[in-house]
């Protein structure tokens, strides 16, 4: 069997996820280029990620789920739409709803 090429776009990314989580990523990817309709979409360690100067925020396929990892930076340029979330303890590890 030959080995899998890796994605080179977020658009490949999207298409090499496993097959139950590839609309949620389209829809997630659509939300926050609203959200962020000037950032520099690119992958960064292998996975879709937005820029602005700095990276604001990863997401990621896996198996059993899809993950958002803002930054830190993101996480205090949002803080205030964000103050319904628990952040992680460097505010870029994750958010839960409070």
């Amino acid at each position: 069997m030959p080995a899998r090429t890796k994605p080179k776009t977020i658009a490949e990314y999207i298409d090499a996820a496993p097959k139950a989580g590839r609309t949620k990523l389209i829809e997630m990817r659509a939300c926050l280029r609203e959200v962020v309709s000037g950032a520099e979409e690119h992958l960064k360690w292998g996975v879709p990620a937005f820029s602005c100067k700095r990276i604001l925020f990863t997401f990621a396929a896996r198996k059993d789920h899809i993950g958002f990892y803002p930054t830190p930076s993101a996480v205090e340029t949002f803080s205030r739409e964000l103050a319904g979330f628990k952040t992680g303890k460097q505010g870029g590890s994750g958010l839960t709803r409070k």
